[in-house]
């Protein structure tokens, strides 16, 4: 393939699961409501009809990770993509094998609004019109809530809360006039549930989840639709290069140092051993085709949905046991003379 042409945002991959055996539980689990996965209601209920005609779907962060995963995914069904990334000089490279019919390459930074809206004119210009947003583009912080500076608070929330909400508003004028659109913000597991050390970065997720909640009420008149991608954890840079240390961790003076390092070599080692993007690509490009109205949100793997099941069962109480017990994980500092609720207990 020749490559992608250039006109001249960062990736949301996730957290894990606390894992352990459903066996716990001292009540059933509920069955999972609003945000079921569409093809398990299409095999309950009779199938979605899926669109027929080619949709122009905007991606941030789409030089890797889940971004550039669902380049690829869309591409290869026949979907035009307008490709952005911080660094086009850098970073088009990596979308060299896709077909350079279908993709515009644009330079944004989400949190530039001038940046933001010269990739969607460079988007219109190229295809006439946006059917969807991919709304991507983020980045994990890790460190203890005490340790963050203002600054690493303020550029968590400008990125991954904020950048969305320009994402938004920068296509939607287009949208309404279209009366159509998807837009697909990515939250997190994390957008659900805390686990020590993620705070600040699930508080941007925790945010995400409002504000699509509220975006879907108010553009549903203009047949605009939102919905909310929430992954596990994958295989992915976002655990490496694109996930920011708090400096004080970093540096090694942070008064919970043994529980952030010992913590932080166990994530990655987990994730390191989970799937790759894929599956996030095929549900992106799912979204894009479904012609049904959208579930308001959208976990990806069945773990992710068993970990919201289990919390859904639990009392505040009984998570944060089941927390204090993942010892694997925390222990250390944190919970240091702390009894183990659910020590010699079967798993």
């Amino acid at each position: 393939m020749m490559p992608a042409r250039s006109a001249r945002c960062m990736n949301s991959n996730d957290q894990g699961s606390v894992s352990q055996s459903t066996q716990t539980l001292a009540r059933p689990l509920p069955t999972v409501r609003h945000y079921h996965q569409p093809e398990q209601a299409n095999q309950q209920g009779g199938g979605a009809s899926m669109v027929l005609q080619r949709q122009v779907t905007l991606i941030t962060g789409a030089s890797r990770g889940f971004g550039l995963a669902a380049a690829e995914e869309l591409t290869a069904r026949g979907h035009p993509v307008i490709a952005t990334m911080r660094n086009p000089d850098r970073d088009a490279p990596n979308l060299a094998d896709l077909d350079s019919s279908l993709v515009e390459i644009a330079r944004c930074d989400v949190t530039d609004r001038a940046s933001i809206d010269a990739a969607v004119e460079a988007g219109l210009s190229r295809f006439g019109r946006v059917d969807a947003l991919f709304n991507n583009a983020g980045y994990g912080l890790y460190g203890p809530v005490e340790d963050m500076s203002d600054d690493e608070v303020s550029r968590q929330m400008d990125t991954n809360f904020s950048g969305q909400i320009r994402m938004a508003q920068a296509v939607l004028p287009a949208m309404r006039e279209q009366h159509h659109g998807k837009i697909i913000n990515v939250s997190s597991l994390a957008g659900r549930i805390v686990a020590p050390l993620m705070g600040l970065y699930a508080a941007s997720k925790w945010a995400v989840e409002a504000m699509s909640e509220a975006l879907r009420y108010e553009v549903s008149r203009w047949n605009v639709d939102v919905t909310i991608l929430e992954p596990g954890m994958y295989a992915s840079d976002w655990q490496t290069t694109n996930l920011d240390v708090a400096a004080a961790v970093r540096e090694g003076r942070s008064p919970y140092q043994e529980s952030a390092d010992h913590a932080l070599k166990t994530f990655r080692t987990r994730a390191a051993t989970r799937p790759g993007s894929r599956s996030v690509a095929t549900a992106v490009a799912d979204i894009v085709e479904l012609e049904q109205r959208l579930p308001m949100r959208w976990p990806i793997g069945e773990d992710t949905i068993q970990t919201i099941r289990l919390r859904e069962a639990m009392t505040d109480q009984e998570w944060e046991e089941r927390v204090r017990g993942d010892t694997k994980i925390y222990r250390g500092a944190f919970f240091r003379g702390v009894e183990n609720p659910l020590e010699d207990k079967p798993r």
